[in-house]
């Protein structure tokens, strides 16, 4: 497994995986006591878990259309980014716009929770 120093390269491969359906490239980003916490809710506690998400949800022919970061901030192991995100899901096209908060450790993510924006952005009238 290569081993990642910056913060940003781990965290643009752990995108760059799932836009690509590369499970190892996923996974190769991943410390093995893991947690990743999707913006909906469910959680994965260790890569084995992660991998067999990985692999079910791609193997159900899901795909991602588009996951761009448009901002990351690093400090000390400690990473926030925003994005934003399109798939299917049986044949279904959806998109949002998100937010990502990941604790690193060894150069690896040892943390991941994903929030997502319920409504696109708009001016408040009134």
């Amino acid at each position: 497994m290569a081993g990642y120093r910056d913060a940003d390269r781990v965290v643009q491969d752990y995108v760059d995986g799932w836009k690509a359906a590369d499970s190892s490239l996923i996974l190769e980003t991943l410390e093995q006591d893991c947690v990743v916490i999707e913006s909906h809710g469910p959680t994965y506690r260790g890569r084995d878990q992660v991998e067999s998400w990985v692999e079910s949800w791609f193997a159900e022919g899901n795909t991602i259309e588009r996951w761009d970061i448009t901002s990351l901030l690093v400090a000390d192991g400690v990473c926030a980014f925003e994005w934003s995100f399109s798939y299917s899901v049986a044949g279904s096209a959806h998109s949002f716009d998100g937010a990502s908060f990941a604790r690193l450790r060894n150069g690896r993510i040892a943390l991941l929770r994903e929030y997502r924006m319920t409504d696109p952005p708009h001016d408040r009238s009134g």
